[in-house]
């Protein structure tokens, strides 16, 4: 008798390629790239045409630009901050960084002509998405009974 049975889990694991998630984002106007991360700042996702290499590079930035965002926010104001969002505006577009709980985040790159308040708007609910599929990640790997 094998005494480490295998645990019975529930939920749904959690896709090794989260790129999914961008697609309502890069269907935006002026909306060119994007990466989904964890908040250490590993790849979970990019659109297509992002190179690996730049995509590991975005993550790992967009992961230092949000805590950089909550030490200077907590130095500022002697508070304990949660960013809810950043956003770079360069003369060639935005930068837009909003993170998903406290696993992941969300970087999208934009041309001069996008709508940023769309933009924030559409983020979010694509913010609610990730979370939710992390969510039922983290449930696919707590025993119990199969789902």
């Amino acid at each position: 008798m094998d005494p480490h049975p295998a645990a019975q889990v529930r939920g749904v694991p959690l896709r090794r390629d989260m790129s999914w998630i961008l697609t309502p984002l890069l269907n935006l106007a002026d909306v060119t790239s994007g990466v989904v991360l964890t908040r250490d700042g590993l790849v979970l996702g990019s659109s297509s045409g992002v190179p690996r290499e730049d995509a590991e590079a975005t993550a790992a930035m967009a992961s230092s630009a949000l805590a950089a965002g909550r030490a200077l926010r907590e130095r500022l104001t002697r508070s304990e901050v949660e960013i809810t969002e950043t956003v770079i505006n360069a003369a060639d577009g935005f930068t837009y960084i909003a993170p998903a709980g406290d696993r992941a985040a969300i970087v999208v790159a934009t041309g001069p002509k996008a709508n940023i308040g769309a933009l924030a708007y559409e983020v979010q609910l694509v913010v609610q998405q990730l979370i939710k599929a992390l969510d039922e990640a983290s449930s696919a790997r707590t025993p119990g009974r199969p789902a």
